[in-house]
C-alpha cells in the first residue's frame, strides 16, 4: 500500500503535465488547419492521400515510373501510416479531406504527448522535482510545439520514439541494463524509419558504450536499431524494389549529390537557432547548461553529433534540426538549473532570473495563443477546398507571373488527381505556347491567379489565351501568412483569385 501511494504521488506531476499539454495540443488541432511547408503535405498527405484513390501523386511507386524505376529516397513508413489511416476512414464514410485532416492531427496531438510525458521523467532522473516540473512545463507549452506536433513533418513526429529510446538510456541510476540498451534502440531504429537522417542521433549512444568500455550493452543496443530497420524498411523495399534498403541509399546519393542545391549557410545557423528558440535569455541558459558538462554522455554525445553533423552540412534547413530539441532542452535546462542552484552569484541575484522567465513566458504565451488558431496556407488550402463544389474541371492554370514562383495546389482538399496543373511564371516564352505542350492532358479550365499584383493586366493575357473567364471565388491568407509576410515581406501574403473559363 505505501509503495502505491508513493507511485500515486509521483504520477500527479506527470498526470497534471499531461492535461497541460493536452489543452493547446486539441486547440491546434481542431482550429490550426493547413500545412506547415511543402513537405509535411506534399510527400506525406498529398502522397498518402492519392494512392487511397488510386493514383499516385508523386510517382514514387515503381509500376508506375515506366521502363526504369529508381527509387525516390522517401522512407513508406509514416507515409505508409498515413495511407492507412486515410483508407481505415473513407472505409467508414469519412471522405471530407478538412475532417479526415482534423482526425490526423488529433492522433498526432496524442502522439506528441509523449515528448512531455517522458521528457519530464528524463529531466527528474537528471536533477530534481522542482526541476523536472518546470521543464515538462515548458515541453507543454513551448510556442512552437503544439502547432509542430499537429503537422505532419517527419522531422517531429519521430522525436517521440527518440525520447522513448534516451529514457531507456538513463532510467536506471547504475546505467542501463542490456533489456534497456535493446529497447533503447528499438525505439531509436523506429526513429530512423520515419526521419533517415536521425541515423546521426542512433550513432551517439553506440559509441557512448564503447567509449565507457561497455562493449556487450554496444552490441545489444546496434541490433536494437537494425531490428526495426530490418523488418520495416528491408521489408518495404524488398517488395517494392526487390531489394532491402533501396530508399535509404537513394536518399543518401541524393544528399551527396545536392549538398548545396537548396542553400548554403554558415556553420553556427544551428546555434543561433537554439539560442532563439527556446526565447532568451531561457535559450541562452540551456545553451550553456548543455556544454557545461558531458554527462549524461548517452544524451549528451548523440545530441552532439546530431547537431556537428547538420551543421557541417551546406543545406540547412531550421526544421532539420526539430528532431533533437526538446531533448536538448531538457539536456541543457536540468544541468543549468542544477549549477545555477549551486552558484552564490545566482543565488544573490535571484530576481534576475525570475525576471527573465517572466519575460519569456509572457512572450511564449502571446505566441503560443496565436499559433494555436493559425490556419497555415489557409488560401492555398481554402482555394482547392472551394473547387470542390464546382462542376468537374479539366486542369488548373497556376497564373503567378506576378513573382514567378507558381505554388504546387494541394490537390487533397480538391479530391481529384486526373487533372493537368499547370504553372506559369511569365517566362520563358508565351502562354499560348505553354498550353499548347499540355494538349493532350486537356485545356485548362480554372485559373489560380496568385497574388493581386497587376491582377487586371494578368487576367488579359490569360483571357487571350484561353478566352473569357469568370471570378468564381477568392481565398484569403490565415493570420499566421499575414504575419509573417508583416515581419518579412519576401514571404508571400497570397490572397488567390479563382476564375473559370466561361463554356
Amino acid at each position: 500500500m505505501r509503495a502505491a501511494l508513493h507511485a500515486l504521488r509521483n504520477d500527479r506531476p506527470l498526470l497534471a503535465l499531461t492535461l497541460i499539454a493536452l489543452v493547446p495540443r486539441l486547440l491546434a488541432a481542431v482550429f490550426s488547419g493547413g500545412y506547415f511547408a511543402h513537405d509535411d503535405h506534399f510527400l506525406i498527405v498529398e502522397a498518402a492521400g492519392s494512392w487511397v484513390d488510386g493514383f499516385d501523386y508523386n510517382y514514387w511507386l515503381p509500376w508506375n515510373q515506366g521502363v526504369d524505376p529508381r527509387p525516390s529516397g522517401h522512407s513508406f513508413f509514416y507515409v505508409g501510416l498515413h495511407y492507412l489511416l486515410f483508407s481505415l476512414l473513407k472505409g467508414i464514410g469519412l471522405s471530407d479531406p478538412k475532417a479526415m485532416m482534423v482526425v490526423v492531427r488529433l492522433l498526432h496531438a496524442l502522439w506528441s504527448l509523449v515528448v512531455v510525458r517522458v521528457g519530464y521523467r528524463i529531466a527528474l532522473r537528471l536533477s530534481n522535482e522542482h526541476i523536472a516540473w518546470n521543464a515538462g512545463l515548458f515541453l507543454a507549452l513551448f510556442y512552437f510545439m503544439p502547432f509542430l506536433a499537429v503537422r505532419n513533418l517527419v522531422e517531429v513526429a519521430c522525436i517521440p520514439f527518440l525520447m522513448l529510446g534516451a529514457w531507456r538510456l538513463v532510467k536506471d541510476a547504475e546505467g542501463p541494463t542490456v533489456r534497456d540498451v535493446l529497447w533503447a534502440g528499438v525505439f531509436i531504429g523506429l526513429a530512423v524509419n520515419v526521419r533517415f537522417q536521425t541515423l546521426f542521433f542512433a550513432a551517439g549512444p553506440g559509441l557512448a558504450l564503447l567509449i565507457q568500455r561497455r562493449w556487450w550493452p554496444a552490441i545489444v543496443y546496434a541490433l536494437g536499431v537494425a531490428l526495426p530497420l530490418a523488418v520495416i524498411q528491408g521489408s518495404i523495399d524488398g517488395f517494392l524494389w526487390g531489394r532491402p534498403f533501396a530508399e535509404l541509399g537513394e536518399y543518401v546519393f541524393y544528399n551527396i549529390n545536392n549538398t548545396t542545391t537548396y542553400g548554403v549557410l554558415p556553420w553556427y545557423n544551428y546555434l543561433l537557432l537554439l539560442a532563439g528558440i527556446f526565447i532568451p535569455p531561457l535559450s541562452v541558459a540551456v545553451l550553456f547548461g548543455y556544454f557545461r558538462r558531458t554527462t549524461p554522455l548517452l544524451l549528451w554525445l548523440p545530441l552532439l553529433l546530431f547537431l556537428a553533423i547538420h551543421s557541417y552540412f551546406p543545406n540547412k534547413q531550421e526544421r532539420f534540426l526539430l528532431p533533437m530539441v526538446p531533448l536538448f532542452f531538457v539536456v541543457g535546462y536540468t544541468s543549468w538549473e542544477l549549477w545555477r542552484n549551486a552558484s552564490g552569484w545566482w543565488q544573490l541575484r535571484a530576481g534576475l532570473w525570475r525576471g527573465g522567465l517572466r519575460f519569456v513566458w509572457a512572450l511564449n504565451t502571446v505566441v503560443l495563443v496565436v499559433l494555436c488558431f493559425s490556419y497555415s496556407k489557409r488560401s492555398r488550402v481554402e482555394a482547392m477546398y472551394a473547387l470542390r463544389e464546382q462542376p468537374p474541371l479539366r486542369g488548373i492554370l497556376v497564373e503567378d507571373s506576378a513573382e514567378g514562383e507558381a505554388p504546387m495546389p494541394p490537390l487533397f482538399y480538391l479530391g481529384k488527381w486526373d487533372i493537368a496543373v499547370i504553372p506559369w511564371t511569365g517566362t520563358p516564352g508565351d502562354l499560348p505556347a505553354l498550353l499548347k505542350t499540355w494538349e493532350a492532358s486537356g485545356t485548362p479550365d480554372v485559373v489560380l491567379f496568385i497574388g493581386e499584383e497587376q491582377l487586371e493586366q494578368r487576367m488579359k493575357n490569360t483571357e487571350a489565351a484561353l478566352g473569357p473567364l469568370t471570378v468564381i471565388g477568392r481565398a484569403e491568407p490565415g493570420l499566421l501568412d499575414r504575419t509573417v509576410h508583416w515581419l518579412n515581406p519576401v514571404n508571400r501574403n497570397e490572397t488567390i483569385v479563382i476564375a473559370r473559363v466561361a463554356e
